[in-house]
């Protein structure tokens, strides 16, 4: 008999980010969108990109041993913010990539990301949540649908992007 397992996994770490970084990200220029703020559609910052990989590389490391990859690339990365009530539907990222969540502004009531497992809606078999705290990252595989479920104040400050690993 011949098994095969179909992972996806989902990378959770508490950081420490530098208070330079912080005040950035907290004074880029943001768009208002129906159901969030976000700097999406922008062209890509790569000096913000560069300042992000800064931040979480060493954590990426940790990562690409445990996937047995030589290197990664951030590919893109974006702001968002949340206000209360705001929210981002369930959705998925290019399936080539990873994704990661950084949260840089967040409290209590903050909103919880969502996942579900990959063949969701059709398949629904676990979900898992992440609570929000100032520094932790979420690296993920861009298959796996998540949400930001609504959110229940003002302050939910996240970063995100789409890494290459090889």
């Amino acid at each position: 008999m011949e098994v095969f397992n179909f992972t996806f996994p989902i990378f959770v770490k508490d950081l420490k980010l530098s208070n330079d970084y912080i005040d950035i990200v907290k004074n880029k220029v943001l768009k208002t969108y129906e159901f969030n703020k976000n700097n999406f559609f922008d062209e890509n910052d790569v000096y913000f990109s560069l300042q992000t990989n800064e931040q979480i590389k060493n954590y990426l490391i940790e990562i690409i041993k445990e996937l047995k990859c030589k290197e990664y690339k951030i590919e893109n990365t974006w702001i968002q913010k949340y206000d209360n009530n705001n929210f981002h539907d369930c959705h998925i990222h290019n399936s080539k990539f990873f994704s990661f969540i950084i949260y840089i502004d967040c409290s209590k009531n903050s909103s919880e990301t969502l996942f579900y497992n990959v063949g969701y809606p059709y398949v629904s078999v676990k979900t898992y949540r992440v609570k929000p705290k100032t520094g932790r990252c979420v690296v993920f595989h861009g298959a796996i649908p998540h949400t930001a479920l609504p959110n229940k104040d003002d302050k939910r400050l996240i970063v995100s992007g789409n890494i290459l690993f090889n």
